[in-house]
């Protein structure tokens, strides 16, 4: 068995590859033996990215990547890894000083607290410019006005050089309406801006004129009772649902998301289950070159509650990802994969409440009613409490084509209590199970969620020392999640 360990980037130059640094646990590899065993194989790592595993069985192995879990009979193997931006950025601040000089404001008055977005596809940065005081009613212009700026993507922060060539697209949003309730906000302007660079304790200074970008609309059917159908059978314990939709920038291909580079245009929570058409305006001021996707959650809002806490919740259902050459009146938003059906763990309803007998339990399901998926991975979340708040810790994500996996030893840890999620994926073109990081840079994918009832291990077992999970290290949760639109 042989496989590819690279990382693929991508800046505003050219696309690049190099072999990837695992975290400490590295590529591990193990048969399965009779009664539920593992027995560790050999995993030959070369300089060159790619790794060979020359005792692996004929049938099933499986295979250990930080978070990810997969069991594959595959003889081939793809962990190659995608990103947007460059590998040297030096790390910067989450939030920073700024000021913002912005000419030709739309009419007839910019918003009090505009919403100004600011984007380097160089950095796969995206950021929030926030100002501190009200722009006055009327003005065609704010000068110097001190504000924050603020990083929320990557998920470490990073500075702008400009001797690296970092620039950055501001753009500026207005809220509009599709006419039939539902209000969104879509890019207006835009300028660009180079020869910055982030220096601590200094402001950054963003300043230009605002452009108008250019328009573009989108019409579409939205079956959502179709989505909604399937609240149940996401959980029994949806507390309440809302829906979004994202238009996201490619950056550099109109087939190929390699990073989340902030929003055209994007939706707050919408409620309701009726059918619509829907029709969306907004401005693109990206490169001609770049694409865009069209993206579409339907949650569904599950609480969470340990014993002495009073909040927290976590956030399931359906999601929908198309390019924009695959959104038309002729083409409905509708399921195009539904949730994995009849899930069990050992046999039981996933979404019956109770201890289980031990640590390593089988979940089972049966195939999705609408969709043939191209993977599975139940994800495995542990709930603790932070104050008086109960989290989820994405600890683990079994991966395969089978509908049943046995959580192997090691993931769950005495007196914990897990969520197990069963995720149906459909990805045109690209196989899952055999490049389980591919999802890091598709434009056409769908995937839905099967939760269980938060489920207990035993406390105590004969011959198991208990003790606490070792969490994933920062980052390896997220690269196995799909990319999620952020919501303001």
């Amino acid at each position: 068995m042989h496989g590819s360990h690279l990382l693929h980037y991508r800046t505003d130059v050219a696309d690049y590859a190099q072999p990837r640094s695992p975290p400490s646990t590295g590529i591990q590899a193990f048969a399965l033996e009779s009664g539920g065993g593992l027995r560790p194989l050999t995993v030959a790592l070369a300089a060159d990215g790619s790794f060979r595993i020359p005792d692996a069985p004929a049938g099933q192995y499986y295979l250990r990547y930080g978070t990810l879990h997969l069991l594959t009979d595959a003889r081939s193997v793809n962990l190659d890894g995608y990103e947007l931006g460059r590998q040297d950025a030096q790390p910067g601040e989450t939030q920073s000083p700024a000021t913002l000089t912005a000419y030709n404001l739309p009419p007839p008055e910019f918003d009090s607290y505009p919403t100004v977005q600011a984007i380097s596809s160089n950095l796969g940065l995206s950021a929030y410019i926030d100002l501190e005081e009200a722009v006055p009613g009327g003005a065609t212009a704010i000068v110097d006005r001190p504000a924050t700026y603020s990083q929320y993507y990557p998920p470490n922060p990073v500075r702008l050089d400009a001797s690296r060539g970092d620039y950055q697209y501001i753009t500026t949003f207005t809220e509009r309406s599709t006419g039939a309730g539902l209000f969104y906000s879509a890019v207006d302007r835009y300028f660009t801006q180079g020869g910055l660079s982030m220096n601590p304790g200094t402001p950054l200074v963003v300043r230009g004129e605002l452009l108008e970008s250019r328009p573009r609309t989108l019409v579409f059917d939205w079956w959502r009772s179709r989505f909604e159908a399937y609240r149940n059978q996401v959980s029994a314990q949806v507390a309440r649902s809302a829906q979004y939709f994202t238009v996201s920038p490619t950056a550099w291909s109109a087939h190929h998301w390699y990073g989340y580079v902030g929003d055209l245009m994007s939706t707050a929570a919408v409620q309701g289950y009726s059918d619509e058409r829907l029709t969306f305006s907004y401005g693109n001021p990206y490169p001609f070159s770049w694409g865009e996707v069209l993206t579409l959650s339907h949650n569904f809002q599950v609480n969470l509650r340990l014993p002495g806490t009073t909040s927290g919740s976590i956030s399931v259902g359906l999601a929908d990802t198309r390019p924009i050459s695959h959104v038309s009146p002729q083409q409905p938003f509708a399921p195009r994969i539904t949730p994995a059906q009849d899930v069990t763990v050992d046999g039981v309803d996933a979404q019956q409440a109770r201890t289980l007998g031990s640590l390593t339990p089988t979940v089972r399901w049966k195939a999705p009613l609408v969709g043939t998926p191209s993977v599975y991975r139940v994800r495995v979340s542990r709930l603790s409490a932070s104050g008086t708040r109960t989290v989820a810790t994405h600890v683990a994500y079994l991966s395969t084509k089978d509908t049943s996996v046995n959580v192997f030893a090691g993931i769950l840890q005495p007196g914990q209590t897990y969520l197990f999620t069963v995720i149906a994926y459909l990805t045109p073109g690209v196989d899952l199970a055999t490049n389980p990081y591919g999802h890091q840079r598709l434009t056409d994918v769908a995937d839905a969620d099967a939760m269980s009832a938060p489920l207990t291990t035993p406390a105590a077992l004969a011959g198991v020392k208990a003790r606490l999970p070792v969490e994933p290290a920062p980052g390896e949760s997220e690269a196995l999640e799909f990319k999620a639109p952020r919501a303001r």
